[in-house]
């Protein structure tokens, strides 16, 4: 016997040990103490009609038992236990037969409950082959459906169930019915080709078969979600369990159109299911052992639609009728879809039933009774309830961790509520420590869903990444490209809300996937068709999620944040419209922030903790069944994305798509595009060029002595942008005064202004028109914040303008300080503030000190050297905070892997300029190498100077000229080579000193 182990990994907010010896134990009982029966292809001789073997059923005992070990809560014993019965079910030349479909819905039951959903849509996908199977023997007119109905008989209620569940009315049907298989032999069957039976008579449980194929087909489609739409089993096994021809016994035809309503959902046919569920729950005035199959079914349908509370009183009356019948185990599945689908005004009522529910089944079924509680505990919260839900997860607990109760799936949706609660409470602060209580349950529902393993075996936990790999795999196929950028573009979105009902823990699943496969996919596609507007659009996907996938939750907290944040003239008309109609705790967040830009957060000394009461309030609305729209970046129109582009300037993107470069040239009359080939050569050509201007260290001397590398620059240009015999300003650029490139993969490390407009000799690209950078094609369009209403300059500033020569490098930080026309605050001398809240200070930072991204995680970068060890340090706070940001960042130190051992790729350079755009600065200067010395000072002097008067990019563009002409001393830049200090003249103009610095600023300013 195999046993099954889960990791302890999948645990949820609370670690279980457990051994299995429980399981092994029921096993070897079952072996002993069962009989064996074998069965044959018929019985009987010759023209009689046989019988089975007195006291022989299907399906077998074991199945039964199987049943009672599945609700007690240990799933490892219970699919023993099951596969025990699959080897007790009937079989014949076909296969396994008819009794073994519930047998195989319940192994996916608990496949599922464990995590292990390949295995689970192995075992559901065999009880629907097995029914499609015999579909030509016509089963469902097989059983003696007289013998269904026991009369007028009524069973007395459980003693243990609750007044609504003893109310429950149930149809008397007979567990075992008289069932004709096989058929009368004659000459003419012995000639037909296909398998030969004697016409028997079977006893067979027809309503637990019947029940476990709708089991099957509704978690199919939870399972498989909107990619069981069309699937050809589910669609198959509508077409083969059709009403029998002239069947006119009631019960009959209500037990199947019972059935086939489930199967209707499975199909995803949900307007049709919820109008058989509701015919044929109709149709009887008791409930039978279909009804809460169905109404579950119904009740997950009309999760999906506009009005999810009317669910909720569907899902009540399936707990009370799945009680009454046994099915404990969809009791805790209704109430869970009830809390998913509650409301505030509503959740109260579901969590008060929950709460009798778990009292009345706590000693008949211990998986029924820990789903129960969470769903109370779940429908407390959304009800404001904190208390109440604390206590029944606090019970929760208390069955979760028996040795004999495993259920690692209900553990992580036990995290979820737990995580919930810990937002609810706020940021907690001991000493120094911040500790955010839901970051470990949070933890902890990732793991289950990422990183469930079994005996060695990686898991495919939730159904969205179940959906995400079928896919996947999928992009192969014959499908039609149509039908396949559809589902593409499905996947490569956030969840949709009704997956949030069913399951949140699954919706928290699709937005930490990654989707890049299925959005690299669409971009394929359409550039095959060489359409440059869908092509930008495909790369604007893929280039945001970059730094989604590196968010908590994907990117979900975040946008919470910049929701409430953005001011309504910076965002999309129906993000206005959803914040004027957005449920409280968001509209209480929107003000709580604007009180603190604005500077009416009250007592100073009580900032900080609004902060992090703002920060708790974001994760408390992302992990509520909310979908907010995405505000940072603002998306793009899908139809005319370049419609806002002025006359006069163009877009140049670039996306790696391993060694072809995909690039577009927008402007607002055309859009262009075209494919690099050799992604490694021009990864050379690159490095080339730019070591040939001394961006990287070389032996000898760093700065060249001709200018040679134009030559080279000319060939590069040629290779990058696409264009006749003309020069570049009179053909793809014609008529543009400003060119916004963004760039991707090495591209980042190259400057695009020292690229000649014609041959080697005319004059460079970037003294020609204006350059900016971006990060993706909405971050150059769009504004992510208002323009500065301050002036002041914050400054961190380290020693890169004289290492070695400590009173020297501070003379040079005062004159960067007082060339400041609105007045500087020194961090952290003035202010012991990390540059994350600097924009409580200033509307500008200047970071005249070395930044080194972190190799491994670009956002736990410190720009400063002095917050490495600060609460709020790292580059990621910048994305995770209420306190205004300043509108423009000059990081002048910047390290990129271009001069570090690292492995150059460009994402330290594109999620940097990205995340601090995110956060809400306007305008970000970023240099590609660091230089230093006295150059860097003279740049920032008059940079400095400039803010008062200017934007960013005019002062960091007339900044640049004054270097240009700026006389240098060898000697006082510190980057240099011993072979550069025997020069004899040196200026700024060497394109080392001036070009590395990069700007990014959106074409509109905010205004």
């Amino acid at each position: 016997m195999k046993a099954r182990k889960a990791n302890q990994s999948q645990r949820a907010s609370y670690p279980i040990t457990r051994t299995t010896w429980g399981g092994a134990l029921l096993a070897i009982l079952f072996l002993i103490c069962v009989p064996t029966t074998v069965v044959g292809q018929g019985a009987g001789l010759g023209p009689s009609l046989g019988l089975e073997p007195t006291g022989v059923s299907y399906p077998s005992p074991q199945y039964y038992m199987a049943l009672e070990v599945y609700r007690s809560g240990d799933l490892e014993a219970a699919l023993d236990a099951f596969d025990i019965a699959i080897g007790r079910t009937r079989r014949d030349i076909n296969g396994h037969w008819i009794d073994a479909i519930p047998v195989y819905a319940m192994m996916g039951e608990a496949q599922y409950q464990l995590g292990d959903l390949e295995a689970a849509m192995q075992s559901l996908d065999m009880a629907l082959k097995i029914a499609i199977r015999y579909r030509s023997q016509r089963w469902l007119a097989r059983p003696v459906w007289t013998e269904v109905l026991q009369g007028q008989a009524v069973q007395t209620p459980k003693q243990y169930l609750w007044p609504e569940a003893k109310a429950v009315s149930i149809a008397p049907l007979a567990r075992s019915v008289k069932y004709y298989s096989g058929e009368q032999l004659t000459e003419q069957s012995f000639q037909t080709p296909g398998p030969i039976e004697e016409l028997n008579i079977k006893t067979i449980d027809m309503v637990e078969v019947m029940r476990g194929l709708a089991l099957a087909s509704y978690r199919r489609r939870i399972i498989l979600g909107p990619l069981s739409e069309n699937d050809p089993l589910a669609t198959e096994v509508i077409e083969s369990t059709k009403y029998p021809r002239g069947l006119q016994v009631p019960i009959a035809r209500n037990l199947i159109g019972c059935m086939r309503a489930a199967e209707r959902f499975g199909a995803m046919q949900d307007d049709r299911a919820i109008e058989d569920a509701a015919k044929v729950s109709g149709e009887m005035g008791r409930v039978h052992s279909l009804a809460p199959v169905v109404g579950l079914a119904a009740a997950s349908a009309i999760a999906g639609t506009d009005k999810p509370e009317a669910a909720v009183p569907i899902c009540l009356q399936v707990a009370n009728q799945a009680a009454a019948l046994g099915y404990f185990e969809l009791v805790g599945e209704a109430l869970q879809l009830a809390a998913g689908c509650a409301n505030q005004q509503n959740a109260a009522v579901v969590q008060q039933a929950s709460q009798v529910a778990a009292a009345s089944l706590l000693r008949k079924s211990r998986f029924a009774t820990l789903q129960i509680l969470l769903a109370a505990a779940d429908a407390a919260v959304t009800a404001g309830d904190v208390q109440t839900a604390t206590a029944r997860l606090g019970e929760a607990k208390t069955i979760a961790v028996r040795r004999d109760v495993a259920q690692p799936r209900l553990d992580a949706y036990g995290a979820y509520i737990a995580a919930r609660i810990a937002a609810r409470a706020g940021i907690l602060t001991d000493g120094n420590a911040t500790v955010r209580p839901w970051e470990e349950p949070v933890q902890q529902m990732i793991n289950f869903a990422t990183n469930s393993r079994l005996k060695r075996r990686n898991l495919i936990s939730m159904p969205r990444l179940y959906q995400l790999q079928r896919v996947r795999l999928a992009l192969g196929g014959n499908m039609d490209m149509q039908s396949l950028d559809l589902l593409l573009q499905l996947y490569s979105d956030a969840p949709t809300i009704d997956t949030w009902r069913r399951d949140p823990v699954n919706a928290i699943a699709g937005h930490i996937a990654n989707p890049e496969a299925l959005r690299l996919a669409r971009l394929r596609t359409v550039a095959s068709r060489e359409s440059a507007l869908d092509v930008l659009l495909r790369m604007e996907d893929l280039l945001t999620g970059r730094l989604d996938s590196q968010l908590a939750l994907g990117g979900r907290v975040h946008q919470v944040r910049t929701l409430a944040r953005m001011p309504d003239d910076l965002v999309e008309k129906d993000v206005v419209a959803f914040r004027n109609t957005a449920p409280k705790s968001i509209r209480d967040l929107r003000a709580a922030t604007k009180a603190i830009a604005d500077g009416n957060a009250g007592d100073p000394s009580l900032l900080n903790a609004k902060l992090e009461a703002a920060e708790a309030d974001a994760w408390e609305i992302a992990l509520d069944r909310y979908v907010t729209p995405r505000v940072v970046p603002r998306r793009l129109d899908q139809k005319k994305p370049i419609e806002s582009l002025p006359a006069d300037v163009a877009m140049l993107v670039f996306y790696q798509d391993n060694a072809v470069y995909h690039a577009v040239l927008c402007t607002k009359q055309k859009a262009s595009y075209w494919s690099i080939k050799g992604g490694s050569r021009l990864g050379a050509e690159i490095a080339k060029v730019t070591r040939a201007i001394g961006a990287s260290q070389a032996r000898g001397s760093r700065l060249p002595e001709d200018e040679s590398w134009r030559k080279d620059a000319v060939n590069l240009r040629d290779r990058l942008i696409s264009t006749s015999a003309a020069p570049l300003l009179e053909d793809r650029l014609n008529g543009i005064k400003r060119l916004v490139v963004i760039p991707d993969g090495l591209l980042w490390y190259l400057p695009f202004e020292i690229l000649p407009v014609d041959d080697s000799e005319s004059p460079l690209l970037g003294d020609a028109i204006e350059i900016r950078y971006a990060a993706s094609p909405a971050l150059a369009i769009y504004p992510t914040a208002a323009p500065p209403v301050k002036g002041e300059v914050a400054l961190a500033a380290g020693k890169i303008f004289a290492p070695r020569e400590m009173e020297t490098n501070e003379q040079m930080i005062l004159s960067i300080a007082e060339s400041a026309a609105a007045g500087v605050v020194r961090l952290p001398q003035d202010a012991a503030v990390p540059t994350s809240r600097s924009g409580l200070l200033g509307s500008h930072l200047i970071v005249a000190d070395t930044t080194v991204p972190n190799p491994k995680a670009v956002l736990q970068t410190p720009l400063a050297s002095f917050e490495s060890a600060m609460p709020y340090g790292m580059l990621g706070d910048w994305l995770r905070t209420a306190a205004p940001t300043p509108s423009s960042v000059f990081l002048s130190g910047f390290r990129s892997h271009l001069e570090t051992p690292q492995q150059v790729s460009g994402n330290e350079l594109a999620l940097t300029l990205m995340s601090l755009q995110y956060a809400g600065v306007q305008d970000v200067t970023i240099s590609r190498w660091a230089v230093g010395g006295n150059s860097t000072a003279t740049l920032l002097r008059e940079y400095a100077q400039e803010l008062g008067f200017m934007p960013p990019s005019e002062a960091l563009a007339r900044a640049k000229d004054v270097l240009r002409r700026t006389e240098l001393a060898p000697s006082a830049e510190p980057t240099l080579s011993k072979g550069d200090l025997d020069r004899s003249t040196l200026t700024g103009g060497q394109p080392f000193f001036w070009t590395g610095y990069l700007h990014a600023s959106p074409i509109k300013d905010g205004n």
